[in-house]
Protein backbone atom coordinates (compact mmCIF):
# COMPACT_ATOMS: atom_id res chain seq x y z
CA UNK A 1 0.00 0.00 0.00
CA UNK A 2 2.64 1.87 1.22
CA UNK A 3 4.87 1.66 -2.51
CA UNK A 4 1.38 2.37 -4.12
CA UNK A 5 0.92 5.86 -2.66
CA UNK A 6 4.21 6.61 -3.25
CA UNK A 7 4.55 5.81 -7.01
CA UNK A 8 1.13 7.71 -7.08
CA UNK A 9 3.23 10.92 -5.80
CA UNK A 10 6.04 10.54 -8.68
CA UNK A 11 3.48 12.23 -11.20
CA UNK A 12 3.81 15.65 -8.88
CA UNK A 13 7.09 15.40 -8.19
CA UNK A 14 8.59 15.02 -11.91
CA UNK A 15 8.85 18.21 -13.35
CA UNK A 16 10.47 19.19 -10.20
CA UNK A 17 13.14 16.97 -10.55
CA UNK A 18 13.57 17.33 -13.86
CA UNK A 19 13.81 21.27 -13.37
CA UNK A 20 16.41 20.80 -10.72
CA UNK A 21 18.52 17.76 -12.96
CA UNK A 22 18.37 20.28 -16.04
CA UNK A 23 19.26 23.40 -13.35
CA UNK A 24 21.84 20.87 -12.15
CA UNK A 25 23.86 18.74 -14.87
CA UNK A 26 23.35 21.37 -18.22
CA UNK A 27 26.10 23.25 -16.66
CA UNK A 28 28.39 21.01 -15.40
CA UNK A 29 28.32 18.82 -18.96
CA UNK A 30 29.16 22.29 -20.38
CA UNK A 31 31.73 23.50 -19.13
CA UNK A 32 33.11 19.85 -19.07
CA UNK A 33 32.70 20.12 -22.80
CA UNK A 34 35.06 23.68 -22.90
CA UNK A 35 37.38 22.58 -20.89
CA UNK A 36 38.95 19.83 -24.01
CA UNK A 37 38.51 22.73 -25.95
CA UNK A 38 41.12 26.07 -26.96
CA UNK A 39 38.72 29.12 -26.33
CA UNK A 40 40.46 32.45 -26.35
CA UNK A 41 37.76 35.65 -26.59
CA UNK A 42 41.04 37.61 -27.36
CA UNK A 43 41.26 35.10 -30.40
CA UNK A 44 37.67 35.07 -32.65
CA UNK A 45 37.57 31.96 -34.28
CA UNK A 46 36.48 28.29 -34.04
CA UNK A 47 36.88 26.60 -31.05
CA UNK A 48 39.70 24.01 -31.69
CA UNK A 49 39.98 20.76 -30.28
CA UNK A 50 42.18 20.52 -27.07
CA UNK A 51 42.07 17.26 -25.56
CA UNK A 52 43.95 16.92 -22.06
CA UNK A 53 46.11 20.31 -22.91
CA UNK A 54 44.49 22.62 -20.71
CA UNK A 55 44.03 19.90 -17.76
CA UNK A 56 48.00 19.60 -18.27
CA UNK A 57 48.73 23.26 -17.79
CA UNK A 58 47.15 23.19 -14.62
CA UNK A 59 50.27 21.01 -12.97
CA UNK A 60 52.64 23.48 -14.00
CA UNK A 61 51.03 26.40 -13.49
CA UNK A 62 52.43 27.96 -9.85
CA UNK A 63 49.15 30.14 -9.74
CA UNK A 64 46.65 27.45 -9.53
CA UNK A 65 48.93 25.37 -7.46
CA UNK A 66 49.16 28.40 -5.20
CA UNK A 67 45.40 28.34 -5.59
CA UNK A 68 45.12 24.83 -3.98
CA UNK A 69 46.50 25.82 -0.86
CA UNK A 70 44.59 28.88 -0.36
CA UNK A 71 41.31 27.05 -0.96
CA UNK A 72 42.30 23.96 1.76
CA UNK A 73 43.45 26.81 4.14
CA UNK A 74 39.95 28.63 3.41
CA UNK A 75 37.80 25.45 3.51
CA UNK A 76 39.84 23.26 6.54
CA UNK A 77 40.52 26.12 8.83
CA UNK A 78 36.95 28.18 8.79
CA UNK A 79 35.05 24.51 9.24
CA UNK A 80 37.08 23.54 11.67
CA UNK A 81 36.22 26.86 13.52
CA UNK A 82 32.90 26.81 12.46
CA UNK A 83 32.05 23.94 14.33
CA UNK A 84 33.88 24.23 17.10
CA UNK A 85 33.08 27.51 18.36
CA UNK A 86 29.13 27.02 16.87
CA UNK A 87 29.35 23.61 19.29
CA UNK A 88 30.04 25.55 22.54
CA UNK A 89 27.96 28.02 21.57
CA UNK A 90 25.30 25.68 20.94
CA UNK A 91 25.79 24.00 24.57
CA UNK A 92 25.54 27.86 26.06
CA UNK A 93 22.35 28.69 24.89
CA UNK A 94 20.69 24.88 25.28
CA UNK A 95 21.28 26.16 29.03
CA UNK A 96 18.61 28.58 28.70
CA UNK A 97 20.53 31.08 30.72
CA UNK A 98 19.62 34.91 30.47
CA UNK A 99 19.85 36.71 27.35
CA UNK A 100 20.55 33.99 25.52
CA UNK A 101 16.78 33.89 23.76
CA UNK A 102 18.32 37.01 22.36
CA UNK A 103 21.75 35.71 21.49
CA UNK A 104 19.43 33.50 19.15
CA UNK A 105 18.49 36.39 17.48
CA UNK A 106 21.84 38.60 17.00
CA UNK A 107 23.49 35.55 15.64
CA UNK A 108 21.01 35.12 12.65
CA UNK A 109 21.95 38.81 11.49
CA UNK A 110 25.74 37.27 9.66
CA UNK A 111 23.36 35.10 7.68
CA UNK A 112 21.09 37.12 6.73
CA UNK A 113 23.72 39.32 5.42
CA UNK A 114 23.87 39.74 1.93
CA UNK A 115 27.85 38.10 1.24
CA UNK A 116 28.97 41.34 -0.75
CA UNK A 117 27.57 43.85 2.02
CA UNK A 118 29.44 41.58 4.75
CA UNK A 119 32.97 41.77 2.63
CA UNK A 120 32.11 45.81 3.18
CA UNK A 121 31.73 45.42 6.92
CA UNK A 122 34.86 43.47 7.14
CA UNK A 123 36.67 45.90 4.99
CA UNK A 124 35.88 49.01 7.37
CA UNK A 125 36.24 46.94 10.23
CA UNK A 126 39.66 46.71 9.37
CA UNK A 127 40.83 50.20 7.79
CA UNK A 128 43.87 51.50 9.38
CA UNK A 129 43.51 54.20 11.78
CA UNK A 130 40.12 54.85 11.40
CA UNK A 131 37.93 50.72 11.42
CA UNK A 132 36.39 49.51 14.42
CA UNK A 133 39.81 47.24 14.96
CA UNK A 134 41.50 50.46 15.91
CA UNK A 135 39.00 51.59 18.17
CA UNK A 136 38.77 48.14 19.48
CA UNK A 137 42.79 48.28 20.07
CA UNK A 138 42.45 51.94 21.31
CA UNK A 139 39.63 50.59 24.12
CA UNK A 140 42.91 48.42 24.72
CA UNK A 141 45.80 50.18 24.83
CA UNK A 142 46.89 48.63 21.91
CA UNK A 143 48.08 50.17 18.63
CA UNK A 144 45.87 48.33 15.77
CA UNK A 145 46.71 50.96 12.66
CA UNK A 146 48.43 48.16 11.10
CA UNK A 147 47.00 46.99 7.65
CA UNK A 148 46.27 43.73 7.80
CA UNK A 149 45.02 43.45 4.18
CA UNK A 150 48.32 44.37 2.85
CA UNK A 151 50.15 41.60 4.04
CA UNK A 152 49.74 38.11 3.23
CA UNK A 153 49.91 36.70 5.74
CA UNK A 154 47.18 38.74 8.24
CA UNK A 155 44.88 38.85 4.42
CA UNK A 156 44.36 35.57 4.91
CA UNK A 157 43.64 35.48 8.61
CA UNK A 158 41.28 38.47 8.00
CA UNK A 159 39.38 36.28 5.04
CA UNK A 160 39.46 33.45 7.34
CA UNK A 161 37.82 35.43 10.77
CA UNK A 162 35.13 36.46 7.67
CA UNK A 163 34.48 33.28 7.12
CA UNK A 164 33.84 32.00 10.78
CA UNK A 165 31.43 34.97 11.26
CA UNK A 166 29.42 34.09 8.56
CA UNK A 167 29.14 30.68 9.07
CA UNK A 168 29.56 29.85 12.98
CA UNK A 169 25.85 31.30 13.92
CA UNK A 170 24.18 28.48 11.40
CA UNK A 171 26.25 26.00 12.51
CA UNK A 172 25.40 26.73 16.34
CA UNK A 173 21.99 27.06 15.16
CA UNK A 174 21.48 23.44 13.94
CA UNK A 175 23.60 22.02 16.75
CA UNK A 176 21.54 23.79 18.89
CA UNK A 177 18.23 22.14 17.54
CA UNK A 178 20.13 18.48 17.50
CA UNK A 179 21.17 19.29 21.22
CA UNK A 180 17.22 20.38 22.46
CA UNK A 181 16.46 16.70 20.77
CA UNK A 182 18.11 14.93 23.16
CA UNK A 183 15.79 13.81 26.10
CA UNK A 184 16.58 15.57 29.64
CA UNK A 185 16.21 12.56 31.21
CA UNK A 186 19.94 11.15 30.49
CA UNK A 187 20.88 14.70 31.76
CA UNK A 188 19.37 14.62 34.76
CA UNK A 189 20.32 10.76 35.22
CA UNK A 190 23.86 11.75 34.87
CA UNK A 191 23.56 14.89 36.95
CA UNK A 192 21.80 12.51 39.69
CA UNK A 193 25.61 10.55 38.77
CA UNK A 194 27.53 13.17 39.79
CA UNK A 195 28.86 14.36 36.42
CA UNK A 196 29.76 17.82 35.58
CA UNK A 197 28.84 19.70 32.79
CA UNK A 198 31.64 19.43 30.79
CA UNK A 199 31.45 15.22 31.56
CA UNK A 200 27.39 15.24 30.51
CA UNK A 201 28.17 16.84 27.34
CA UNK A 202 31.50 15.11 26.54
CA UNK A 203 29.76 11.74 27.36
CA UNK A 204 26.30 12.11 26.25
CA UNK A 205 25.51 15.48 23.97
CA UNK A 206 28.91 14.49 21.53
CA UNK A 207 27.97 11.11 20.73
CA UNK A 208 24.16 11.81 20.25
CA UNK A 209 24.65 14.62 17.86
CA UNK A 210 27.98 12.99 16.25
CA UNK A 211 26.19 12.18 13.01
CA UNK A 212 24.60 15.92 12.75
CA UNK A 213 28.35 17.37 13.32
CA UNK A 214 29.65 15.04 10.42
CA UNK A 215 26.36 16.12 8.02
CA UNK A 216 26.95 20.21 9.25
CA UNK A 217 30.83 19.61 8.12
CA UNK A 218 30.27 18.15 5.15
CA UNK A 219 27.89 20.98 4.20
CA UNK A 220 29.64 23.39 5.57
CA UNK A 221 32.99 22.47 3.36
CA UNK A 222 30.66 22.13 0.30
CA UNK A 223 29.60 25.65 1.00
CA UNK A 224 33.21 27.29 2.13
CA UNK A 225 34.00 29.05 -0.99
CA UNK A 226 30.86 30.62 -1.10
CA UNK A 227 32.31 33.35 0.30
CA UNK A 228 33.73 34.55 -2.61
CA UNK A 229 32.01 37.89 -2.79
CA UNK A 230 33.79 38.35 0.82
CA UNK A 231 36.89 37.79 -0.99
CA UNK A 232 36.07 40.24 -4.06
CA UNK A 233 35.26 43.07 -1.67
CA UNK A 234 37.60 42.32 0.83
CA UNK A 235 40.71 41.58 -0.62
CA UNK A 236 40.12 40.53 -4.35
CA UNK A 237 42.58 37.88 -4.35
CA UNK A 238 45.25 39.85 -3.04
CA UNK A 239 48.19 40.69 -2.02
CA UNK A 240 50.09 38.20 -4.53
CA UNK A 241 47.21 35.98 -5.03
CA UNK A 242 47.42 34.92 -0.67
CA UNK A 243 43.70 34.71 -0.87
CA UNK A 244 43.04 33.66 -4.28
CA UNK A 245 41.17 30.35 -4.25
CA UNK A 246 40.48 28.04 -7.13
CA UNK A 247 37.16 29.83 -7.82
CA UNK A 248 38.40 33.15 -7.82
CA UNK A 249 41.11 32.32 -9.79
CA UNK A 250 39.08 31.02 -12.63
CA UNK A 251 37.11 33.86 -12.40
CA UNK A 252 40.31 35.94 -13.42
CA UNK A 253 41.13 33.49 -16.02
CA UNK A 254 37.44 33.81 -17.44
CA UNK A 255 36.20 37.21 -16.99
CA UNK A 256 39.89 39.22 -16.66
CA UNK A 257 42.45 36.97 -19.21
CA UNK A 258 38.85 35.80 -21.47
CA UNK A 259 40.47 32.56 -21.16
CA UNK A 260 37.33 30.25 -20.76
CA UNK A 261 38.48 27.36 -21.74
CA UNK A 262 41.06 27.59 -18.96
CA UNK A 263 38.53 28.89 -16.29
CA UNK A 264 36.41 25.76 -17.08
CA UNK A 265 39.28 23.79 -16.82
CA UNK A 266 39.84 24.56 -13.23
CA UNK A 267 36.29 24.56 -12.14
CA UNK A 268 35.50 21.42 -13.53
CA UNK A 269 38.77 20.09 -12.17
CA UNK A 270 37.61 21.68 -8.62
CA UNK A 271 34.59 20.00 -8.90
CA UNK A 272 35.33 16.53 -9.83
CA UNK A 273 38.10 16.46 -6.71
CA UNK A 274 35.49 18.26 -4.07
CA UNK A 275 32.73 15.52 -5.13
CA UNK A 276 35.42 13.11 -4.73
CA UNK A 277 36.22 14.09 -1.51
CA UNK A 278 32.49 14.79 -0.04
CA UNK A 279 30.76 11.24 -2.16
CA UNK A 280 31.57 9.15 0.56
CA UNK A 281 30.09 11.24 3.11
CA UNK A 282 27.05 12.21 1.21
CA UNK A 283 26.45 8.00 0.54
CA UNK A 284 26.94 7.37 4.27
CA UNK A 285 24.33 10.38 5.11
CA UNK A 286 22.06 9.30 2.62
CA UNK A 287 21.80 5.66 4.08
CA UNK A 288 21.59 6.60 7.24
CA UNK A 289 18.96 8.80 6.29
CA UNK A 290 16.86 5.75 4.17
CA UNK A 291 17.60 4.14 7.07
CA UNK A 292 15.75 5.92 9.64
CA UNK A 293 13.07 6.70 7.13
CA UNK A 294 11.98 3.16 6.42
Amino acid sequence: MKNARNRGLWPLIMPTFLALVAITLVPIVVTSGMSFFYIDLTMPGLPRFAGLENYAELFSDDQFLRSVIVTAQLIFVPVTLQIVVGLLLAMVMKEKLRFTGWMRIAFLLPAVIPPAVSGLVWKLFVVPGAGGLTYLGSLLGVDMQLDLLSMPGTALATVIAASVWLGTPFVALLLLSALESIGDDQYEAARIDGASWFQMHWHISLPEIRPVILTVAIFRILEALAIFPVIYVLTAGGPAGSTQPINYYAYVNGFEYLRVDYAATIIFFFFVGMMTFCAPFLVNIARREGKEAA
